[in-house]
């Protein structure tokens, strides 16, 4: 009997044990914290979200020969957000500007970093709602918009921003974009105002934008956009553009052309206005030199008109952007990059631009432009902090053959600095 008895005393043992390690590992899988799921919520609008900062200190000298001098120094910049996209269809986003005097005398406004005043401004230039579907986006509100005439001509302390709706995406190797738009916020403005009221017609318009891009490869693109501004103006422009390879150098050249005229009751315009303007470019580099050529030229006796965004011509400079009634230009430049020769991050370059024809009335202009820029994200030792700043200094000479006036129509200086700190929540 006691070999059976010893038997039923292991297995009650080994039930016991048994039960007794079921209860343990049930108390311990209890005592363990649950899994946390990722919180979609927070990461939209925090991990995934973009942050940024941009300071921007700018100072504006220019001297006309006649009329005024603007100037002013100014500080500000804009703080941006970006959510995430929410559910992969929907993202918000927001960016607040501002322009501040440092020095601002005010006999001499003018210069549109500042109000027509003197005084500094803040705006809430973008705030926006996108809508994504297989790679098409819908953008609503205030937005950047970015086709050749309707930009953001972010040369002064705050770019130009808009209001209204824009479609675009890509299809295959082709890009589209079109935008229905209400009213626009100009360089040195801190209100949106209706596309009639900019150029001063006393008519409420909006802008209806289409573009096209096409790019077969990496050496070869074009593009093509057309905007309208009902009883105001429309205007064309296409360009395109090849790059090549050779032993020692690369070579890009491109081709512009660009047609526009008055619509419906061409209240800006009136009647009888089709300026058109065509040019030719070549950029041929070799180490870190550039040597640019170019020439374009308005075939008619009317002034391109640029009341929206910055003109795309090749020769729109510092000071003149000679796209004048009958303005020929011949344009030449030359630019280094200093790091070849040890000196990261700093370039030097010039450009020149000469008239060759201009309309009878007109006299004929040259401007010469000389610009160092100075990226500091280019030198690897420096500290992580300091590498989003950037410098840029320029100077440009506007001359004249006007027998009747001084040869120098305008000189201007700009020093820039730039610093932009952009990350996500997740880095915060």
């Amino acid at each position: 009997m006691m070999p059976i008895l010893n038997m039923r005393g292991f297995i009650s043992a080994l039930l016991v044990a048994s039960a007794a390690t079921l209860c343990t590992s049930a108390v311990a899988r209890a005592a363990d914290p649950a899994p946390v799921a990722p919180d979609p919520v927070r990461a939209a609008f925090f991990d995934d979200a973009t942050f940024t900062l941009h300071v921007r200190n700018y100072l504006f000298d220019r001297t006309n020969n006649p009329g005024d001098d603007p100037a002013a120094w100014a500080i500000g910049g804009w703080v941006g957000y970006q959510t995430g996209w929410i559910g992969d269809f929907l993202q918000l986003g927001a960016v607040a500007y501002t322009s501040q005097p440092l020095w601002a005398p005010k006999d001499r406004a003018g210069s549109l970093l500042l109000l027509p005043d003197q005084d500094g401004f803040s705006v809430l230039g973008q705030a926006y709602a996108a809508l994504r579907y297989e790679g098409q986006v819908l953008t609503l509100g205030r937005q950047m918009v970015h086709q050749p005439e309707i930009n953001p001509h972010d040369n002064r302390m705050v770019p130009i921003t808009y209001e209204g709706g824009s479609l675009g995406g890509d299809v295959g190797m082709l890009s589209y974009y079109a935008a229905f738009l209400t009213a626009t916020k100009t360089r040195g403005s801190n209100e949106f105002d209706n596309f009639g009221e900019v150029v001063g017609v006393d008519q409420d318009e909006p802008m209806y934008l289409g573009g096209l891009a096409v790019a077969p490869s990496d050496d070869i693109k074009a593009r093509t956009s057309l905007y309208v501004v009902p009883d105001v103006l429309l205007s064309s422009y296409s360009d395109g553009g090849w790059s090549g390879q050779f032993e020692g150098f690369d070579l890009d050249l491109s081709g512009q052309f660009m047609i526009q005229t008055g619509i419906g009751e061409e209240l800006l315009t009136g009647p009888d206005f089709t300026p058109w303007v065509a040019g030719i470019k070549a950029d041929v580099s070799r180490g870190g030199l550039t040597l640019t050529a170019g020439y374009t030229a308005n075939g008619s006796d009317d002034d391109w008109q640029t009341p929206y965004g910055m003109w795309p011509g090749y020769t729109n400079m510092i000071i003149g952007v000679f796209d004048r009634a009958g303005e020929q230009t011949l344009l030449l430049g030359a630019a280094y990059d200093l790091g070849h020769v040890g000196i990261d991050g700093l370039t030097l370059s010039t450009l020149v631009a000469i008239d060759t024809h201009v309309a009878e009335d007109l006299p004929m202009w040259s401007e010469y432009d000389f610009i160092a820029s100075y990226d500091l994200s280019a030198i690897d030792s420096l500290p992580h902090w300091l590498s989003p700043l950037s410098l840029n200094a320029q100077y440009a000479l506007l001359q004249s053959d006007d027998p009747d006036g001084d040869s120098n129509l305008s000189d201007e200086l700009r020093l820039i600095l730039n610093y932009e700190l952009k990350s996500s929540g997740k880095d915060l």
